[in-house]
């Protein structure tokens, strides 16, 4: 037996039906006589209506979820970027010597405008140990050789004190356990799960743009 599928393409209308093809298949359509049978495949007005709308409505929530995504996306690198003009860097806290004020993971928001000389004692200040080692801790006094520091946590005062040679600047806030994420960008993991993410923004960038047109198509049609 063939197996093979014909197809006849074909149109007509009656009563609002149109028979859009006509599939001829010899091994699943036999008749009682053994003669070849038509599976005909039928799409009514309220079938194609039907259609219409769930494509619609698919293309609206794929737009919906593209808007929030580059919104945010958006929303976080404008405020980054106000972040920095206004002199404010981020860094990780790696110890507990802060305890709950500033908890491992957190990540503290330095202002590199706050000046040396407006540092009072109980400000939490950052400053420089090498170039490799930064600590924040709160200010205990003040003298002529410079800012004393110790940590909440911490039994004794660190033994050098802070000079503006080596001082960043005054933590002015702080986001606990989102550290962790930020060492996890900083990784090759972390780069490449960045730009994949951009990729796929920017594909679904332009899905977006060919569902806005078809839809003024369909509108102006």
């Amino acid at each position: 037996m063939n197996n093979n599928r014909f197809y006849l393409n074909t149109y007509k209308t009656e009563k609002n039906i149109r028979a859009e093809r006509i599939n001829f298949c010899p091994e699943a359509a036999l008749d009682s006589n053994g003669g070849i049978g038509c599976v005909f495949v039928i799409f009514t007005d309220d079938y194609r209506r039907s259609c219409l709308c769930s494509n619609i409505m698919a293309r609206k929530i794929f737009n919906k979820v593209y808007e929030i995504l580059s919104t945010t996306v958006i929303t976080i690198g404008v405020i980054l970027v106000i972040i920095y003009l206004c002199g404010i860097r981020l860094y990780h806290v790696k110890s507990g010597s802060m305890g709950e004020l500033l908890p491992i993971g957190s990540v503290c928001f330095v202002s590199t405008y706050s000046k040396y000389e407006n540092i009072e004692t109980g400000d939490v200040i950052s400053f420089k140990v090498d170039d490799d080692m930064l600590v924040t801790h709160r200010a205990v006094r003040i003298t002529g050789a410079g800012i004393y520091t110790k940590g909440d946590e911490n039994n004794t005062e660190d033994p050098d004190a802070v000079t503006k040679e080596n001082y960043i600047g005054k933590t002015v806030f702080a986001l606990p356990h989102i550290g962790d994420m930020f060492i996890f960008f900083r990784t090759t993991a972390g780069k490449v799960s960045i730009v994949t993410a951009l990729l796929i923004l920017l594909i679904m960038g332009r899905i977006y743009k060919m569902n806005d047109t078809e839809e003024n198509g369909e509108i102006n049609g």
